[in-house]
Order: structure tokens, then sequence, then C-alpha cells
């Protein structure tokens, strides 16, 4: 070859690296040209990870892959900034699928992801009853069976072998609310008759559970909580006065109230004035909590409710957040309606639901989302830090808390799998998830099932 020839050899190749280099460079870095956009783009990421572990997470339909045997998550890189497709795949498993957006040189995480079975396995516990109560920890429930002239109720621990303990009132009616003790050894029963309200207590501190009634309490009493250091008092307001019913003997403890709450074994309560006071459980005020008094309307109904540390206020279809910092209640602008507020397990979120609807809330990015939007909701809970399971009529439905494009939820079977080749239609549910086990319970038709557990 003549020398000649080799140099332009060697120059073109000199050329093509020096041309190839930045264009291998910014490959590397993770730029692409994106041709729809006509120009040369940052890439991102997609995290993914689930509980149990998929068996296939499939990008835009193209980019397929499954976790390792030692991980239960999976990344894939270089996709161009824009919306991507998300779709997770289980044996025997709902299918997820979401459209997440991906930004330049940003990872976009999908870190918590709940696989839930196609088919739950559920157990019978009690049939022809009418009510069903299940304790705050979850580790006993009474049901309850209306009769011409009484009610009967069966206590149930699961944790002790043996038949329900069962104890009856001579009386019958609607039992309208039932609220627990914080330690679920005793719980006060509602029962509504006629235009009339009478209150039993339930107790299963004894070797058999006792059913007394409590003539003091009324459809007047409002607002009625347990002494959450003694269980044999508990506080009611009547008529802008708080007071305490023991050995069924009531006594004054504040006047000149609006709402009040229980918080940190104390009591935490609105003077009619808008004030925010602190008072042990014998009245005696601690301190004064606000520094700026709120307007009262007399004409409104206020509740002031502690989550899990934090003070919400409730006006009408209002709700303010009390502020430590400055020591007033600040408006928490929530969409209106008068909504139910419950906290997640790790206090990040909170959900606000009533009938029609539920919105998350997320304290650290300080907005709202819509979770769902519907008829007859009732029984909105926490499964886990991101989902939630809540019915809507006669449905079940298990929804996640990311709002992130679309909203993945999911509807259980109306018909249960309670073994033998048997099933039983859903009619009218009442659900209650059982935190520290995974299981939830579903009351229908007057009978009461447990299903496997349904949380990793």
């Amino acid at each position: 070859m003549a020398k000649r020839t080799r140099l332009l050899i060697l120059l073109a190749c000199v050329i093509c690296f020096f041309t190839a280099t930045p264009f291998l460079v910014a490959y590397s870095m993770g730029y692409r040209f994106d041709f729809e956009a006509r120009k040369i783009v940052g890439t991102g990421g997609i995290y993914v990870r689930t509980f149990p572990v998929a068996e296939q997470i499939t990008i835009d339909s193209k980019i397929t892959a499954k976790p390792g045997i030692f991980s239960n998550a999976v990344f894939v890189q270089s996709l161009l900034p824009d919306d991507h497709a998300v779709n997770i795949k289980k044996n025997g498993y709902y299918e997820y699928f979401k459209t997440l957006p991906v930004q330049e040189k940003t990872v976009t995480k999908l870190e918590n992801v709940t696989l839930f079975k196609k088919s739950l396995a559920f157990s019978p516990i009690e049939n022809k009853i009418d009510y069903f109560f299940i304790s705050p920890d979850g580790q006993n429930f009474i049901t309850a069976a209306v009769g011409k002239k009484s009610i009967e109720f069966s206590y149930y621990n699961p944790g002790k072998a043996g038949e329900p303990q069962t104890a009856s009132i001579s009386s019958t009616g609607e039992i309208s609310e039932i609220k627990w003790s914080d330690n679920s050894s005793a719980a006060l029963i509602r029962l509504r008759i006629l235009s009339d309200a009478f209150y039993y207590l339930f107790d299963t501190a004894g070797q058999i559970p006792t059913i007394t009634r409590l003539p003091y309490l009324d459809k007047n009493s409002k607002q009625i909580y347990f002494n959450p250091i003694n269980t044999n008092e508990i506080f009611y307001e009547e008529n802008y006065t708080l007071y305490s019913l023991k050995n069924n003997l009531p006594k004054t403890v504040i006047k000149n109230l609006t709402t009040y709450t229980i918080f940190r074994n104390n009591i935490l309560w609105m003077s009619a004035d808008g004030d925010l006071f602190e008072s042990d459980t014998s009245g005696v005020t601690i301190s004064v909590i606000s520094n700026n008094a709120l307007a009262v309307n007399k004409n409104a109904e206020y509740k002031i409710t502690d989550v899990s540390g934090k003070i919400f206020l409730q006006e009408n279809n209002s709700i303010f957040l009390f502020n430590p910092a400055v020591k007033k209640f600040e408006d928490f602008e929530a969409p209106a309606g008068a909504y139910k507020i419950l906290s997640s397990p790790d206090d990040k979120n909170i959900i606000l639901w009533n009938g029609e609807e539920i919105h998350v809330y997320s304290y650290s990015d300080k907005s709202y989302g819509r979770l769902y939007s519907g008829s007859g909701i009732t029984n909105a809970q926490w499964l886990n830090d991101d989902y939630i399971i809540f019915t809507a009529g006669d449905e079940v439905i298990i929804s996640e808390i990311d709002y992130r494009g679309n909203t993945n939820a999911i509807t259980l079977p109306g018909a249960l799998n309670i073994g033998d080749d048997k099933t039983i239609e859903v009619d009218n549910p009442k659900i209650f998830f059982a935190r520290q086990n995974g299981n939830f319970y579903i009351f229908t038709k007057n009978s009461l099932f447990v299903s496997e557990k349904i949380t990793p």
C-alpha cells in the first residue's frame, strides 16, 4: 500500500475518532437524540420494587426485566424524558399498570408496589348475627344477634382456644355505635330505640364479660371517650360542659367548652371563646396551648381530633390544623366536605374520606390527590403505608395512594371463596383489616368471615 494511501486512511481514522468521541461520551453519560423533539436530551430511569417479587416487569411494552434471585427490584435506564408505561405481572396476582413521567437525569421510583392475590380464601367465623365490632388492636371482637326481646353478644379472643363468651341485654333496638377503650378491654355500646339512645358498658376485664346500663348517658351525650388511664371512667359533653362518669356517678370536669379530645392522656379542649387548653383528667388546666383565639361560630359544629400527634379542628365542612410554631389553627385548605381523617401507619400521609370521595394528603409534598370518587364509601382503612382498603356499595376495593399518573385500584371478587368449592355473594359488606396479622374480616349477609393473609 502506498505511503499516501496509508496517510489518508490514518487521517480518516483520526477524523472519525474525534467526530465520534463526543457522541460516545455523551451516550455513556446518558444523552440520546430525541427524534420527536429533534434535539439531544438527557435520559432518566425507572426503579421498580414489588412485594412479593414480580415475575415480569415491562416498560413501554418493549423493555422486559425480571428481578434477580436475591432481589425484588429492577432498574431500567436510558429512558427518554416522557411518560412511560409500567406493567407488572405475577401469576395468580392482579396485574399492576401505571404511567409514570420520567425527567432528564432523574430516577423515577416506584418502590412500594404491593401485588394482591386474585383468589383469596375465606374462613367462616359466625353466622346469624346482625353486628360485628373489632377492637382497635385487632386482637378480639364482639358480635351481636338481635332477638325479639333481647340482644345477645359474643366476645371472641382468637388468641385463646374455646367457645366465645356471651352476655346479653333484655332490650332490643339498633346498635348505632360502639366505642372501644384504648386498651381494648371495654366497649361502650349505643343502642337506639325510636328517638331515644341508651348506653351500655361491655366489660371484658373479668373472667366473664359483663354488660351494665349507664343511665346518665342519653341522646344528648356527645363526644364520649374512655379515660385512657382508667377504663372505669368515661368522659362526655352535654350543653357545653364536660362531665366524667365513674361508678355510675357524674361529675363536672370543665365548663364553657366547645369541643374536646383525649390528647397524650390529658384533655385537649377549646373554650367557647376559641382558646385552646390542655387539662389533666380532673379538669385542672395545665397550659394554654394557643396564642390566638379562633373566632367561634355559635351556629357551627366543631370537632377536635388528635391524628398521630397532629391536632385537627373541623368546623362544619372546613378543616384547620394547629401550628405549634405560631400556636394557632391554620386553614388546612382541604377539599370541601365533612371528612373523616386517618393517618398512615408511618404518619407521613393522611386520607380524608366521606361517603363520596377519598383524598390523600402528603405532609412532605403538602399536596392533595384524589384516590376515589363514587357513592356509598364506608370503612376506609390503611392496609400499610402505601395502600388503603374500603367499601363502596357492595364492592371491596384496594387502592394505592400513589396518584402519579393513574391510581391503581382493584375490586375484589363479588363472591367469597369459603372452601369446598363454595362461594357466598357479597352484599353491603362491612370490613376490618387487622394489620398485626395481615388478615381482613368481612361481614356480609349476617355472617362473619376472615381472609387469608393479604399483605406480604
